[in-house]
């Protein structure tokens, strides 16, 4: 079966969105000490918020392949 969102796939996105059409706080979380994150670390211990601009910016990505 193929996969149709790889690891790959992902990485793409994120560079091609950054060249192309999308802003930094569109794509990745922004934490209390000034790090963007693609996804929150289990981890992470501060305020936390939820990207909702990135899902239209993956459907508008996938619309492509």
């Amino acid at each position: 079966m193929k996969k149709l969102w790889t690891k790959e796939k992902e990485i793409e996105f994120f560079t091609e969105s950054l060249k192309s059409f999308a802003e930094i706080e569109q794509l990745f979380y922004l934490s209390d000490d000034k790090r963007y994150y693609a996804y929150w670390p289990k981890s992470y211990k501060g305020k936390k918020n939820t990207l909702q601009s990135r899902n239209a910016l993956i459907g508008k990505f996938t619309e492509n392949f």
